[in-house]
Protein backbone atom coordinates (compact mmCIF):
# COMPACT_ATOMS: atom_id res chain seq x y z
CA UNK A 1 0.00 0.00 0.00
CA UNK A 2 2.95 2.15 0.73
CA UNK A 3 4.54 1.20 -2.76
CA UNK A 4 1.43 2.55 -4.26
CA UNK A 5 1.17 5.63 -2.41
CA UNK A 6 4.93 6.77 -3.20
CA UNK A 7 4.17 5.89 -6.96
CA UNK A 8 1.00 8.05 -6.80
CA UNK A 9 2.62 11.20 -4.99
CA UNK A 10 5.59 10.97 -7.93
CA UNK A 11 3.01 10.72 -10.56
CA UNK A 12 1.06 14.00 -9.04
CA UNK A 13 4.25 15.36 -8.27
CA UNK A 14 6.21 15.15 -11.49
CA UNK A 15 4.55 18.44 -13.20
CA UNK A 16 5.55 20.53 -10.27
CA UNK A 17 8.83 19.38 -10.83
CA UNK A 18 9.57 19.59 -14.46
CA UNK A 19 8.48 23.28 -14.06
CA UNK A 20 11.17 24.02 -11.52
CA UNK A 21 12.91 25.00 -14.13
CA UNK A 22 10.99 28.02 -15.00
CA UNK A 23 12.15 29.73 -11.50
CA UNK A 24 15.58 31.56 -11.44
CA UNK A 25 17.76 29.75 -8.82
CA UNK A 26 15.20 27.82 -7.91
CA UNK A 27 13.09 30.75 -6.04
CA UNK A 28 11.98 33.10 -8.98
CA UNK A 29 10.07 32.08 -12.00
CA UNK A 30 11.26 34.18 -15.13
CA UNK A 31 9.70 35.71 -17.50
CA UNK A 32 11.38 35.94 -21.22
CA UNK A 33 11.59 39.54 -23.34
CA UNK A 34 13.98 40.22 -26.70
CA UNK A 35 15.57 43.17 -28.13
CA UNK A 36 15.84 43.55 -31.69
CA UNK A 37 19.80 42.79 -32.78
CA UNK A 38 19.19 45.24 -36.02
CA UNK A 39 17.75 47.98 -37.88
CA UNK A 40 14.82 47.30 -39.79
CA UNK A 41 13.97 44.52 -38.06
CA UNK A 42 10.72 42.53 -39.85
CA UNK A 43 7.85 41.93 -37.67
CA UNK A 44 4.90 39.63 -39.17
CA UNK A 45 1.37 38.93 -38.28
CA UNK A 46 2.11 35.03 -38.19
CA UNK A 47 4.42 32.57 -37.91
CA UNK A 48 4.56 31.73 -41.84
CA UNK A 49 3.73 34.88 -43.12
CA UNK A 50 6.20 36.39 -45.97
CA UNK A 51 4.75 40.12 -45.74
CA UNK A 52 5.88 42.37 -43.07
CA UNK A 53 3.64 44.33 -40.81
CA UNK A 54 6.16 46.69 -39.50
CA UNK A 55 9.57 47.09 -38.95
CA UNK A 56 11.60 48.35 -35.83
CA UNK A 57 14.87 49.78 -35.45
CA UNK A 58 17.74 48.05 -33.03
CA UNK A 59 17.21 47.58 -29.53
CA UNK A 60 13.60 47.46 -29.67
CA UNK A 61 12.04 45.90 -27.11
CA UNK A 62 9.48 42.96 -27.02
CA UNK A 63 8.08 40.39 -24.51
CA UNK A 64 7.37 36.70 -24.87
CA UNK A 65 3.56 36.53 -25.54
CA UNK A 66 1.95 35.27 -22.24
CA UNK A 67 0.59 31.80 -22.43
CA UNK A 68 -1.60 30.85 -19.45
CA UNK A 69 0.42 28.25 -17.33
CA UNK A 70 -1.56 26.13 -14.51
CA UNK A 71 1.34 26.30 -11.60
CA UNK A 72 2.70 29.91 -12.58
CA UNK A 73 -0.72 31.77 -13.57
CA UNK A 74 -0.13 34.16 -16.76
CA UNK A 75 3.64 33.77 -17.93
CA UNK A 76 5.93 35.44 -20.73
CA UNK A 77 6.99 31.99 -21.79
CA UNK A 78 8.65 31.76 -25.17
CA UNK A 79 6.59 30.50 -27.77
CA UNK A 80 8.71 29.45 -31.40
CA UNK A 81 7.26 28.46 -34.57
CA UNK A 82 8.81 27.91 -37.65
CA UNK A 83 11.96 29.70 -36.52
CA UNK A 84 9.49 32.50 -35.47
CA UNK A 85 8.93 34.26 -31.66
CA UNK A 86 5.24 34.86 -30.51
CA UNK A 87 6.04 38.40 -29.34
CA UNK A 88 3.88 41.04 -27.77
CA UNK A 89 5.40 45.09 -27.67
CA UNK A 90 3.47 48.40 -27.47
CA UNK A 91 3.90 50.19 -31.10
CA UNK A 92 5.64 52.93 -29.84
CA UNK A 93 8.43 51.04 -27.68
CA UNK A 94 7.32 52.54 -24.43
CA UNK A 95 3.51 52.65 -23.05
CA UNK A 96 -0.23 52.30 -24.62
CA UNK A 97 -0.38 55.65 -25.89
CA UNK A 98 -0.43 53.82 -29.47
CA UNK A 99 -1.81 50.38 -28.25
CA UNK A 100 -0.58 46.80 -28.08
CA UNK A 101 0.18 44.43 -30.83
CA UNK A 102 1.24 40.76 -30.78
CA UNK A 103 3.41 39.30 -33.72
CA UNK A 104 5.84 36.94 -34.53
CA UNK A 105 9.93 38.14 -35.38
CA UNK A 106 12.17 35.44 -36.71
CA UNK A 107 14.24 34.45 -33.44
CA UNK A 108 17.90 34.88 -35.80
CA UNK A 109 17.14 39.18 -35.38
CA UNK A 110 16.09 38.93 -31.53
CA UNK A 111 18.47 38.97 -28.51
CA UNK A 112 16.93 37.21 -25.90
CA UNK A 113 16.26 38.82 -22.42
CA UNK A 114 15.20 36.90 -19.35
CA UNK A 115 13.49 38.57 -16.76
CA UNK A 116 12.79 38.51 -13.31
CA UNK A 117 8.71 38.71 -12.19
CA UNK A 118 8.63 41.19 -9.77
CA UNK A 119 7.30 38.71 -7.20
CA UNK A 120 4.33 38.58 -9.17
CA UNK A 121 4.24 35.17 -9.76
CA UNK A 122 1.07 34.91 -11.03
CA UNK A 123 1.16 37.94 -13.79
CA UNK A 124 4.63 37.66 -15.47
CA UNK A 125 4.19 39.32 -18.46
CA UNK A 126 6.73 41.80 -18.72
CA UNK A 127 3.65 44.51 -18.59
CA UNK A 128 2.22 46.21 -16.27
CA UNK A 129 -1.77 45.89 -15.38
CA UNK A 130 -2.80 49.22 -13.51
CA UNK A 131 -6.27 50.09 -12.56
CA UNK A 132 -5.70 54.20 -14.27
CA UNK A 133 -2.14 54.92 -15.30
CA UNK A 134 -0.82 54.30 -18.54
CA UNK A 135 0.26 50.52 -19.23
CA UNK A 136 3.91 50.05 -19.81
CA UNK A 137 6.86 47.67 -19.48
CA UNK A 138 7.66 46.21 -15.85
CA UNK A 139 10.64 48.01 -13.88
CA UNK A 140 11.43 44.22 -13.74
CA UNK A 141 11.40 44.12 -17.48
CA UNK A 142 13.20 47.44 -18.03
CA UNK A 143 16.18 46.94 -15.73
CA UNK A 144 16.35 43.28 -17.42
CA UNK A 145 16.95 45.24 -21.13
CA UNK A 146 18.79 48.11 -19.60
CA UNK A 147 21.46 45.77 -18.29
CA UNK A 148 21.66 43.74 -21.53
CA UNK A 149 22.08 46.95 -23.62
CA UNK A 150 24.95 48.14 -21.24
CA UNK A 151 26.86 44.46 -21.23
CA UNK A 152 26.83 44.80 -25.08
CA UNK A 153 27.76 48.21 -24.89
CA UNK A 154 30.60 47.16 -22.56
CA UNK A 155 31.80 44.52 -24.58
CA UNK A 156 31.94 46.83 -27.66
CA UNK A 157 33.57 49.50 -26.09
CA UNK A 158 36.13 46.44 -24.78
CA UNK A 159 36.78 45.35 -28.39
CA UNK A 160 37.28 49.18 -29.59
CA UNK A 161 39.41 49.78 -26.88
CA UNK A 162 41.37 46.20 -28.45
CA UNK A 163 41.08 47.38 -31.95
CA UNK A 164 42.11 50.76 -30.82
CA UNK A 165 44.91 49.27 -29.47
CA UNK A 166 46.18 46.81 -31.67
CA UNK A 167 46.43 49.86 -34.65
CA UNK A 168 48.54 52.27 -32.26
CA UNK A 169 50.86 49.21 -31.42
CA UNK A 170 50.92 48.45 -35.36
CA UNK A 171 51.22 52.75 -36.21
CA UNK A 172 54.44 52.50 -33.20
CA UNK A 173 55.53 49.66 -35.48
CA UNK A 174 56.11 51.61 -38.77
CA UNK A 175 57.52 54.60 -37.03
CA UNK A 176 59.93 52.57 -35.53
CA UNK A 177 60.45 51.00 -38.98
CA UNK A 178 60.57 54.92 -40.42
CA UNK A 179 62.83 55.75 -37.80
CA UNK A 180 64.95 52.84 -38.51
CA UNK A 181 65.17 54.13 -42.35
CA UNK A 182 65.93 57.70 -41.01
CA UNK A 183 69.05 56.38 -39.03
CA UNK A 184 69.98 54.01 -41.78
CA UNK A 185 70.40 56.83 -44.12
CA UNK A 186 72.05 59.60 -42.02
CA UNK A 187 75.00 56.78 -41.07
CA UNK A 188 75.19 55.87 -44.47
CA UNK A 189 75.57 59.74 -45.39
CA UNK A 190 78.26 59.97 -42.55
CA UNK A 191 80.20 57.30 -44.17
CA UNK A 192 80.44 58.68 -47.77
CA UNK A 193 81.12 62.38 -46.01
CA UNK A 194 84.06 60.30 -43.93
CA UNK A 195 85.25 58.26 -47.21
CA UNK A 196 85.50 61.96 -49.28
CA UNK A 197 87.16 64.06 -46.51
CA UNK A 198 89.74 61.00 -46.68
CA UNK A 199 90.17 60.83 -50.68
CA UNK A 200 90.86 64.69 -50.12
CA UNK A 201 93.28 64.22 -46.93
CA UNK A 202 94.73 61.82 -49.32
CA UNK A 203 95.12 63.96 -52.46
CA UNK A 204 96.52 67.14 -50.46
CA UNK A 205 99.48 63.89 -49.10
CA UNK A 206 99.84 63.32 -53.06
CA UNK A 207 100.30 66.69 -53.74
CA UNK A 208 102.44 67.80 -50.98
CA UNK A 209 104.71 64.48 -52.31
CA UNK A 210 104.80 65.98 -55.96
CA UNK A 211 106.31 69.37 -54.89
Amino acid sequence: MIKYLIITLCIVLSPAISHAGLFSGGDEPEGVGYLSITNGTSIYASPDGQEAIATVGKDFPFVAFAGSDKWLGIMAAESIVNGRAHVRYWKNGLNDKDGENTAWVDLKDLEKVPFDCCGDRAHCTGITAPLFNSRTYTDCFVKAVEASMSTRTAAAGSSETAGNGAADLEKMKLQLEFEKLKLEKELEKLKIEREIEQLKLEQERLKARAK
